[in-house]
This record gives C-alpha cells, sequence and structure tokens, in this order.
C-alpha cells in the first residue's frame, strides 16, 4: 500500500538531484546571465548594442592574453610573465616606431621577443624542472627591468602624435576595421579559432589534454611531455605579445607597467571558462567568452562609477566561487 508514495518520493528525490546537477553544471552561465541583467536593470546603457560592441573591441587584447593563459594553466602550469610580456611586446612595437623604422618591424619585433621569452621559460620550466610559479615570477621582474632599462626609467612613448603614414598600418590592428568589423576584433576571433582547433582537433590537443590530466601517464603513453609543455610556455609568450600589440595599437602610446593589471583579468578570464564548461576543465572557448564576461564586469562598473577597489572585489568574489564550483563538482 506504500508503493505508490515511495516511489513519488523517489521520482521526486530523482528530479532533485537533476536538478543539482544542472545547476553545477550551468550554474556559473546562468549565474553570468543573471550578473548582466542586474547590472542592465540598474544602469541600461550597459546592454545597449552600441556599449557591447565596444566592450567586445576593447576586449580582444584580454582575450588574446587569456587564451594564452588558458593553454598553459590547462597543463597545470602558469604563466606569472603574461601581462610583463604583453606590456614589453607594445613598449617594444612604440618605440621602435617613435624611432623612426619601418612599421613592420613593430609588429615582427616584439613576436621575436616573445618567442625568446617563452623559449626561456620552456628551458627552465619544461627542461630543467623549476617551478612554474617561481621560474615566470622571476621571469616576470626580469622583463620589467628590461622594459624600464629600454624606456629610461618609465618614459612613455607617445604614437598618436607621429605622422600617420608612419603609424597607420600598426593604428590598423588597434583601430582599423573590415567593414563593420574592428579588426582587433578579427585577429581575436582567428587567434581563438587556431588555438580552439589546435587543442581539440589535432595531436597537441589530445597530449596537452594528456598532460593536463596526469603527466605520469602521459610519459608511460608515450607523449613527450617536457616538448608539449614547453610549447605552452612558448604559446602562452606569443599571445601575450599579440595582446599588447592590440592593445598599444588601440590606446596610441605605451609605458612601463601599463598592462600588469591585465594578469589578474587572465586569471579570473581562465577560471570563469572552466566553469562554463560541464567537466570543468579549462577550455580556450570558455577563457574567450571569461574575457569577455571580465571586460563587461569592468565596463559596467564604471558606467555605474565604480573605482577600481570595486572590480578588484569582484574579480575575487568571482576566482573564489569558481574554486568553490570545481572543488564541489570534483567530489560528486
Amino acid at each position: 500500500m506504500n508503493s505508490q508514495p515511495s516511489a513519488t518520493m523517489g521520482k521526486r528525490g530523482a528530479r532533485a538531484r537533476r536538478w543539482v546537477a544542472a545547476l553545477r553544471d550551468y550554474g556559473a552561465l546562468i549565474g553570468m546571465i543573471g550578473v548582466l541583467l542586474i547590472f542592465g536593470i540598474i544602469n541600461p546603457k550597459i546592454l545597449t548594442i552600441p556599449n557591447l560592441s565596444s566592450v567586445v573591441d576593447q576586449s580582444s587584447g584580454p582575450v588574446v592574453m587569456a587564451v594564452g593563459m588558458a593553454i598553459i594553466m590547462s597543463m597545470r602550469g602558469v604563466d606569472l610573465s603574461l601581462a610583463q610580456v604583453a606590456d614589453a611586446a607594445g613598449l617594444l612595437a612604440a618605440m621602435l616606431l617613435v624611432l623612426g623604422w619601418p612599421w613592420w618591424t613593430a609588429l615582427a619585433v616584439p613576436i621575436v621577443f616573445a618567442l625568446v621569452v617563452g623559449g626561456i621559460n620552456a628551458g627552465l620550466m619544461a627542461y630543467l624542472g623549476v617551478p612554474a610559479i617561481i621560474g615566470t615570477l622571476g621571469m616576470m621582474f626580469v622583463v620589467r627591468s628590461f622594459e624600464l632599462v629600454l624606456s629610461h626609467g618609465s618614459e612613455a612613448q607617445v604614437l598618436f602624435t607621429l605622422p600617420p603614414d608612419q603609424t597607420g598600418p600598426f593604428f590598423y590592428i588597434g583601430q582599423g576595421s573590415i567593414g563593420p568589423v574592428p579588426v582587433s576584433i578579427v585577429v581575436a576571433a582567428i587567434v581563438v579559432a587556431v588555438a580552439f582547433v589546435l587543442t581539440n582537433g589535432t595531436p597537441l590537443g589530445r597530449y596537452i589534454n594528456a598532460v593536463g590530466g596526469n603527466v605520469r601517464a602521459a610519459f608511460l603513453a608515450g607523449v613527450d611531455h617536457r616538448r608539449v609543455f614547453a610549447a605552452g610556455f612558448v604559446a602562452s609568450a606569443v599571445c601575450a605579445a599579440l595582446g599588447g600589440m592590440i592593445l598599444t595599437s588601440r590606446a596610441g602610446l605605451a609605458a612601463p607597467g601599463a598592462f600588469e593589471p591585465y594578469l589578474l583579468d587572465a586569471f579570473v578570464a581562465v577560471y570563469l571558462g572552466s566553469l562554463l564548461a560541464p567537466s570543468g576543465r579549462i577550455n580556450v572557448l570558455g577563457a574567450a567568452i571569461g574575457a569577455l564576461f571580465v571586460g563587461l564586469i569592468g565596463n559596467a562598473l564604471t558606467l555605474m562609477g565604480a573605482g577600481a577597489p570595486a572590480r578588484y572585489i569582484a574579480y575575487g568574489v568571482v576566482i573564489i566561487i569558481a574554486m568553490t564550483i570545481g572543488v564541489l563538482r570534483r567530489q560528486r
């Protein structure tokens, strides 16, 4: 006689478990949308098409940097020199233009610089076994010192006063457009697409997942984990340089230390991106979406009159929530 109530309770329990599982898998996305809706109610200008388009354009550089950070963090590494490399790349590009060098050198030299820094990081961390958090922290200070020496302290390099024929091609990256679409968005989309294909549709992507999942198992399976880990640091540095050049081109000037806050932005973006994936794994597409959301948070707080402290509080809360949800997912 009690079988029917028991069956009903069992169905309700199963339904409740499905709701809990759905919230664990998609709660972050629901929460992000909810935050944006709240911001939109407080200030309707935030969710207008012109403002959203502006945020996407402004976030192009940080998106590229977040993709680089996601690649190395997906292998349980970290690159604390990311923002400093972006800073130095932008400064190098600006200085070359100010000194009258051809515009193409302002694009090529920062990439070469990033390859050198990424190669050194790769050698230290992947082949010598230096802990990534220590090695890249040291590289961050080395690059920062290089910037200060290069700029004679903290001298800003102003580009927007130079003749258009000298800066035009470089400014095109951050200020030009292809039809109605800004070039910076096109560059960011290409970087995200290439990184997504490499990490999801190639043997390199499978090796990255193997190293990130269990490096010993990857080694026993014949994966050259040192080479894969090294490639991650090189990719991170190149993405940093590209992001730095986009930001410098958009601003029209460069100064030592200008892009250092983007390191925190990249961390927040990567953790947010991991929450968007049902598996909870770090991925480049999620990091790109996370970077856009970070840009929206900063834009919304600015439009509401909040300063940098409020922004950092918001980022800290996001990271704590991300880590908490990650722990809950692993305990399932």
